[in-house]
């Protein structure tokens, strides 16, 4: 999450994004068996586990081994330390002493910075940056990594920051939004001829799991979009299913009437529980203020046993007071 301040003169309206070309492949093995500390026997064997595609097995020179369950761990242990290395950019020891008020937000290996002044991400952390991953044996893709102005946007995490009309608003990513709708798309085309309760179960995952993640956003509006878009290819799929049925018969096979809405993909049969099963609808996904929880928040520390219970129990009110999906 990026802060603003709203003073003139200090809000940190230019954003460097960066991009960093072929993170997990590149990875100098001799840097990190030199600076990660941890069993270097261990590390070594890791790094050199290597993967195997087809019952072929591909040594790992460099980089991280795909798809290894601990490459993402190995991964932010060698960029960690990206944080301080823009603040020295400026001498500043810490953001709170950063003359341009520079910030990073990292996760993985995604990354942005933002700053009051352009010249300052152009002439200071931007070559700061590139030192930082040449010694990893990594470098930034620059044909990616760009700055922008926060009223132009930019995407982080498959979401949208901007600023329209001096209100800072983020929204679902249109890349985001893209991918799950192929995505869906690609679920329907591939069930054809499946049953559809079976398309439906397949289909309720995916849409949850992407409205959840975007539920602290402003995407009200964005939701509705998707489950109308979803509507139009599943009515689609129906359609075709029956080419000799007219849309009257289509309608009343596979959308049923619940209470104000007549147009619900379900089925009829009891097959979950005692109820049909129901398309899942992103809509339903109520709309809410993201708690930010303490930077200082250790869960290994009993200092915040009593902050960290209290929080756990507020997250479950919040859980069980929502609508429960019928299956």
């Amino acid at each position: 999450m990026c802060h603003f301040r709203p003073y003139p003169g200090m809000t940190r309206e230019w954003i460097l994004e960066g991009d960093i070309r072929g993170c997990f492949d590149n990875f100098s093995h001799a840097w990190m068996l030199e600076h990660i500390t941890m069993d270097k026997e261990v590390l070594r064997k890791w790094l050199q586990a290597g993967y195997i595609d087809e019952g072929t097995l591909f040594e790992t020179r460099a980089g991280t081994p795909q798809g290894g369950i601990i490459s993402p761990v190995i991964a932010n242990m060698a960029l960690d330390g990206l944080e301080a290395a823009v603040y020295a950019s400026e001498g500043a020891p810490r953001p709170a002493r950063s003359k341009t008020k520079l910030h990073v937000v990292r996760y993985a290996d995604d990354f942005v910075v933002t700053c009051t002044s352009k010249e300052a991400l152009e002439s200071n952390v931007l070559p700061a940056i590139r030192r930082f991953m040449a010694v990893r044996g990594l470098e930034l893709a620059e044909e990616k990594t760009r700055i922008t102005n926060i009223a132009e946007g930019f995407d982080f995490l498959g979401q949208n920051v901007r600023k329209y009309g001096g209100k800072l608003l983020i929204k679902p990513a249109k890349k985001s939004i893209k991918s799950l709708l192929d995505k869906v798309r690609g679920i329907i085309k591939g069930n054809a001829s499946a049953t559809q309760e079976a398309l439906i179960q397949k289909l309720n995952p995916v849409i949850r799991g992407w409205a959840m993640y975007h539920r602290h956003a402003v995407a009200k509006a964005t939701f509705s979009s998707v489950d109308s878009h979803i509507w139009q290819l599943l009515w689609k799929w129906a359609k075709r299913r029956h080419p000799t049925k007219g849309a009257r018969w289509v309608r009343k096979r596979y959308f049923r009437v619940e209470g104000y809405r007549s147009w619900v993909f379900a089925t009829e049969s009891p097959s979950c529980g005692m109820r049909g099963i129901e398309l899942f609808r992103a809509t339903t996904i109520p709309i809410t203020r993201h708690v930010k929880i303490r930077s200082g928040a250790q869960p290994f520390d009993p200092e915040w046993d009593t902050y960290l219970a209290r929080r756990q129990t507020a997250n479950r009110s919040v859980k069980l007071s929502g609508a429960t999906p019928w299956c």
